[in-house]
């Protein structure tokens, strides 16, 4: 019983938050956190209270990449699209952006599940990589995640990926 109440009550905040963000959008007010339920549109774009999200500070294979792992060809961008959904499978998701919308009406926007930064997460299963600009710490985690071997990095990462990564 205490475990319904509880799940109940997390979704009654969840609502609220999402309505609240909602309606300062809307109005047109500085919309600096995005919160709610997730839907992930691949590696690094999800839709979050219905505004969409680019993670920041990475790059990853886009849905339609095949990437060379070993002797086989894969279909990473599927992987790493898969990847994201994992991370972020039942949770809360909490959004800071970085400035307003672009033109299409996507936010740039740094995104924890559960406290946990998904770009980060992304860049440690070997899914993603860091690009110029993002947080100092991104690029130790993708040394582990490259000294371990997670991910594109038993492989090859998509030319797209790599550029984006040394800009």
């Amino acid at each position: 019983m205490r475990n319904i109440l509880l799940v109940l009550l997390c979704r009654l905040i969840a609502a609220m938050t999402a309505t609240m963000t909602a309606t300062m959008i809307s109005t047109g007010a500085a919309a600096e956190t995005l919160s709610g339920p997730v839907k992930v549109i691949d590696a690094t774009n999800m839709g979050v209270s219905k505004q969409l999200v680019r993670l920041y500070g990475i790059a990853a294979p886009k849905a339609s990449d095949r990437c060379p792992l070993r002797s086989v060809t894969i279909k990473c961008g599927r992987i790493a699209t898969t990847a994201l959904m994992d991370l972020t499978a039942g949770a809360f998701v909490e959004c800071e952006t970085h400035g307003k919308p672009d033109a299409k009406g996507i936010y740039l926007a740094t995104c924890k599940a559960v406290g946990y930064d998904l770009s980060e997460g992304m860049i440690h299963t070997g899914w993603a990589r860091p690009v110029k600009g993002a947080p100092a710490h991104y690029r130790a985690v993708e040394a582990g995640a490259r000294k371990r071997g997670r991910g594109l990095w038993r492989g090859e990462f998509p030319d797209a990926v790599n550029k984006a990564a040394r800009r």
